[in-house]
């Protein structure tokens, strides 16, 4: 009789030790695990326990702080969201830590695109975003869907993902997929060379480019220096080598092509002025 009372008293523990070792067994092998709720914070580990990524969700949207880390540590993206909507810087940086992109969002400003866009008049508009989507709204989808900011359209073959899946595969691939569908730009841009030079830069301004840019040729070669006015190229638009000297001037009114002038001979045509610039 006490044997059997002491077996009655020691399998449950027996058995519950076992199992809590399965369940710390299972966890070690997955790829990566989170804690989420509907209301909350979400976090992410690597298999080794780092830190993959942290952040925000309120009513199935991201709202808040956001983080996320590659696999040894460096920070991947980070930036803020309202509503699911990008506010603010939003930076992304290459595995060995150095900038990739710089994004600059405003959800106030992504507001009053959207109560404009249902109230349409021409005449009672202050975005000029506002007219383009009326008069095109593919090419206002070019500013206004945050993919398109990042990755060409050609390269990214990855769509449909869910919310885990966006942050696995951008710790694997090349190419980023921003974890909003949506935003509108409005403040300083810029996409970096891996080394850390800056590939391209200039500013938004309520969705559109506005000002002067500075862009790269990929091979580093040439850059052209320009001026934008509500998303369209104006003036002067003019190509330098990497030493500085003057190759080319393009002239645009409003993002119309009017002339063209050489200053040096035998320079082929960048990639911009054949795609359309």
């Amino acid at each position: 009789m006490k044997l059997l009372f002491l077996l009655l008293f020691i399998c449950p523990g027996y058995f519950s030790a076992r199992a809590q070792l399965s369940l710390s067994d299972t966890i070690s092998e997955q790829s990566s695990f989170s804690s989420a709720t509907n209301e909350g914070r979400l976090d992410g580990y690597y298999p080794d326990g780092n830190k993959k990524y942290k952040g925000n969700k309120r009513k199935e949207e991201l709202h808040g702080s956001w983080n996320s880390w590659y696999s040894n540590g460096k920070k991947l993206d980070s930036g803020f969201l309202v509503k699911g909507i990008p506010d603010g810087d939003w930076t992304i940086h290459y595995p060995d830590g150095r900038k990739k992109f710089l994004r600059t969002y405003s959800f106030d400003k992504w507001q009053l695109f959207q109560n404009e866009k249902g109230l349409y008049h021409p005449k009672r508009i202050s975005l000029p975003l506002t007219k383009v989507f009326h008069e095109n709204k593919k090419q206002a989808e070019r500013y206004i869907r945050t993919i398109h900011s990042f990755c060409a359209k050609k390269n990214c073959a990855r769509i449909k993902e869910d919310f885990l899946q966006t942050i696995n595969n951008n710790t694997e691939q090349e190419h980023y997929h921003p974890l909003f569908e949506n935003g509108l730009l409005h403040g300083p841009f810029a996409n970096y060379f891996p080394g850390g030079a800056v590939k391209d830069s200039g500013n938004y301004k309520n969705g559109l480019p506005e000002g002067i840019w500075i862009k790269w040729t990929d091979d580093k070669q040439f850059y052209w220096h320009g001026h934008y006015h509500h998303g369209l190229k104006n003036k002067e638009w003019k190509l330098y080598s990497s030493n500085g000297r003057l190759i080319r001037i393009l002239f645009f009114k409003e993002g119309k092509y009017l002339w063209r002038k050489d200053m040096k001979e035998g320079v082929e045509q960048t990639e911009e002025e054949t795609s359309g610039f």
